[in-house]
């Protein structure tokens, strides 16, 4: 360092009572040598132009000049040509001529020699110095394979750096960055920072070596986005991580599925977790190197599979190249699985579609050591030129006597969306093709009277159309059982049935067995009889408190599918209500014929009022339970011809009505 001197003269004064404040006038003027004052270093004592942060250093006077040291003043301040304020040496004055810088940096070191004691001109020498830090160097170290160990140096402001392992050698000079060094886990490395130009200013750090961790890097998922080359999402474990961030030390590679053994390096990086990289098809692993490049380790290699799909005939064909260590694959339709195919595989054919429709695939494989691979997702537009094939009819009566038709799959499957039901009817009121419907409704009712059916049973078809405009064969005709009823003996206490023959889609192959149920008025089945293939029933014991009988046929077999029937259409016996009224009773107490009561078939809400010769109502009842036992208001019968009248509608809304006479004989 070359020295700045400025040479003043101190006028000065000691005041009373202020014995030894240094108070002057300063005056420059030329030092008589080049180091009127020299700098020495307390631990070593050598000479020293430039200064250590913490290093003690002291002064003492130069150009052989003798002053004494109660006359001597030094002062050491921040900065270049920094003298105290006002020249005033005392409040800053340096105990034993001696100063321990504590930041680095530039600083002004002042001396004030006295002439004596008892004051006159003094003489300022002043010189500037560099102060130089001493931090401890920033170092981390990182254990390798083979007894090694990776030092890396930040820059800390040192000219040059030494590291030591242990007790060994000193290995050096070395510059900011990474080095490889013979340092096995457990020893500790010591690096030393220098400077050229001041051999006594240093720092200090040290560190242990760790122990080595083995890490298995694995590539857990592999996802690719669209078809390749294309983007690919990856996910990692098992990296080694770097001291520094430009210290890559994965290495993600790749191998085409023609030569999966050469693999090449896609991208090298530090510690991410996810990643994501356009890329083309084939086998990807990740590479971990340990910080010396001494050892490296590989994960499975995860294949990335470009799936492709086709359609044609109403199926969809979705291929792909089968490669790499794949344990099993599953093959995803809209989401869901739909196969699980073995290693190997390299096609799939889905024919479980609709014309028309659009289907999603994906495929995902595992890997033998449990990885995942997603490939990319496809999809595939349903098309054919194929018929679709003819659907199944079924015909059957609701309690309304509408005739339905539904239409199904005979696979069991739902109707295709988006197509179309074109129902057909011959017989009936004539032939008719109806109007299209939507496979979503799948049925149509025939609004044809009960009446025209009854008249020239129908037969049925329906052909479906798909969302391709491709149109089935027609269904087998399907014809539904017509039912009629009569009294089978005059009064009608039982009753006859007879029915067409029910014809379904797997007829006359397939044989129909019927039942027939007896109904009450709202539908509710009363009684079932065995089931029969006849097509005629005689009920003997139809019930008795019922006017109106009501029956209806339950067709099962004759290929419907399990669990359907076809319903006939409701029939119904009305019966004439009877009525029977004795023309005389005898109240007499001798328990023969000692009241008046109603006998007959069907009475029910009825009115039932006897008269006298008079007019005036004498009985009333509404029920069969009712009778009369002849007294009038309370009083003993009367001998006498009494008129009666019985009225009731009965179910089926028709008036019944009776008159006669009664006598009362006693």
């Amino acid at each position: 360092m070359k020295p700045f001197f400025l040479a003043a003269l101190l006028g000065w004064l000691l005041l009373p009572g202020l014995a030894g404040r240094a108070a002057a006038q300063c005056t420059i003027n030329t030092p008589p040598c080049a180091t009127p004052f020299v700098a020495i270093d307390v631990a070593t004592g050598q000479e020293v132009q430039a200064f250590c942060v913490g290093r003690a250093v002291r002064f003492d006077l130069g150009c052989g000049r003798s002053v004494a040291p109660s006359l001597l003043y030094y002062n050491a301040l921040t900065g270049t040509n920094t003298t105290p304020p006002s020249c005033d040496f005392t409040p800053g004055k340096l105990a034993n001529n001696t100063f321990t810088p504590t930041a680095a940096g530039a600083v002004t070191i002042s001396e004030l020699a006295n002439p004596s004691v008892a004051g006159g001109t003094g003489t300022v020498y002043v010189r500037n110095f560099q102060v130089y830090g001493t931090p401890a160097p920033k170092i981390t170290v990182q254990a390798c394979a083979r007894n090694s160990a990776s030092l890396t140096i930040t820059t800390s402001g040192y000219d040059s750096y030494f590291a030591q392992v242990d007790n060994g050698p000193q290995i050096g000079p070395l510059t900011p960055g990474t080095v490889s060094l013979p340092a096995a886990a457990g020893s500790t490395i010591t690096v030393t920072g220098r400077y050229t130009t001041n051999t006594l200013c240093s720092g200090q750090a040290s560190a242990v070596v760790p122990t080595l961790v083995a890490q298995q890097p694995r590539i857990p998922t592999l996802t690719v986005r669209g078809p390749l080359i294309g983007p690919i999402d990856f996910t990692f474990s098992g990296l080694r991580f770097s001291n520094t961030t430009t210290e890559l030390i994965n290495d993600l590679q790749v191998a085409d599925p023609a030569t999966p053994t050469r693999f090449r390096s896609v991208v090298a990086f530090s510690a991410p977790t996810t990643y994501s990289q356009s890329g083309p098809q084939g086998l990807y692993r990740l590479a971990n190197y340990d910080p010396c490049g001494l050892d490296s380790t590989f994960s499975e290699p995860v294949p990335a599979i470009n799936l492709t799909g086709a359609s044609a005939n109403n199926a969809n064909t979705v291929t792909w190249l089968a490669f790499g260590p794949v344990a099993s694959y599953v093959l995803l339709r809209n989401g869901t699985p739909l196969a699980t195919l073995p290693a190997g595989t390299s096609r799939y054919v889905d024919a479980a579609v609709t014309c028309g429709a659009p289907y999603t695939y994906r495929l995902q494989a595992t890997t033998v050591g449990g990885s995942t691979a997603l490939s990319n997702e496809v999809t595939v537009q349903t098309t054919s030129t194929l018929a679709p094939p003819a659907p199944l009819l079924n015909a059957s009566f609701d309690l309304q006597n509408h005739l339905t038709l539904t239409a199904t799959q005979a696979s069991g499957a739902a109707l295709p969306a988006g197509g179309q039901l074109r129902y057909n009817r011959q017989g009936g009121p004539g032939a008719l093709d109806f109007a299209a419907v939507p496979t979503a409704t799948d049925t149509l009712r025939d609004p044809a009277p009960l009446a025209a059916l009854l008249a020239a049973p129908p037969c049925y078809t329906v052909r479906l159309q798909d969302v391709c405009g491709n149109t089935s064969a027609a269904s087998p005709a399907t014809c539904p059982v017509l039912l009629a009823v009569a009294a089978a003996d005059p009064e009608g206490l039982t009753a006859r049935l007879s029915w067409s023959a029910f014809q379904g889609p797997g007829s006359p192959a397939a044989g129909v067995r019927y039942r027939v149920l007896t109904l009450a008025p709202d539908g509710t089945v009363l009684a079932t009889s065995a089931a029969t293939t006849g097509l005629t029933y005689l009920d003997a014991n139809p019930p008795t408190d019922r006017q109106v009988l009501r029956y209806r046929v339950e067709a099962s077999g004759s290929g419907l599918p399990a669990g359907t029937v076809s319903y006939s259409n409701v029939a119904s016996l009305a019966r004439q209500p009877r009525l029977v009224v004795p023309n005389a009773f005898t109240p007499n107490g001798d328990g023969l014929n000692d009241v008046l009561e109603l006998k007959g078939r069907y009475l029910s809400g009825f009115t039932f009022v006897v008269v006298d010769r008079n007019g005036q109502e004498v009985f009333r009842a509404t029920d069969r339970g009712q009778t009369w036992d002849g007294t009038i208001r309370g009083h003993a019968p009367v001998n006498g011809a009494y008129v009666w009248r019985f009225a009731q509608r009965d179910e089926t809304g028709q008036d019944f009505s009776q008159t006669g006479t009664v006598t009362i004989l006693k």
